[in-house]
């Protein structure tokens, strides 16, 4: 290409790869930070033994807002999972198989290990293992529901070769 222009653009690819692979450095580690802190907080709960709903489970979740500053969005979601009784279930079960935790520490790392078992490896992972079952058939029928003309003419010609009708 003899374009000026054209060329600068091209040329300036490497550098947003560059940002870009930053970028996604950086959110890693924020994604683990992240998580580092929710296996704490399920860790300090192991000690608490706060259940959600409770007073005590409101006066958390104020802390957090109040003395943290967490946006209260991010405080019920922390509260949510670290709080949440089949997430305190399977760690409780687990814990009771090892050795009594020696401090703190110890019994963040028996935490993480016992989330590992169970494959609650992300934030993203233990908000899913916490949600609700999808009804994937209610939400199909919803998002069809929502098609305008075209795309539902477009739609159930799809499902007609899908189905051999």
């Amino acid at each position: 290409m003899d374009n000026v222009l054209f060329q600068n653009a091209i040329a300036l690819q490497a550098d947003l790869d560059a940002r870009n692979a930053v970028a996604s450095k950086a959110k890693q580690a924020l994604n683990d930070a992240a998580y580092v802190q929710m296996v704490l907080f399920i860790s300090g709960n192991q000690s608490e033994k706060i259940n959600a709903g409770t007073k005590k489970a409101g006066a958390f979740q104020s802390a957090l807002i109040e003395e943290c500053g967490f946006k209260k969005r991010h405080a019920q979601t922390i509260a949510s999972i670290s709080l949440n009784k089949n997430i305190f279930k399977i760690v409780s079960e687990g814990l009771a198989k090892l050795p009594e935790p020696k401090n703190d520490g110890q019994l963040a790392q028996y935490v993480t290990d016992i989330l590992a078992d169970n494959d609650l490896t992300s934030i993203n992972k233990l908000k899913s293992y916490i949600a609700a079952p999808v009804d994937k058939v209610a939400k199909l029928l919803e998002a069809i529901a929502k098609l305008d003309e075209d795309e539902l003419d477009s739609f159930m010609a799809g499902l007609e070769s899908l189905t051999g009708e």
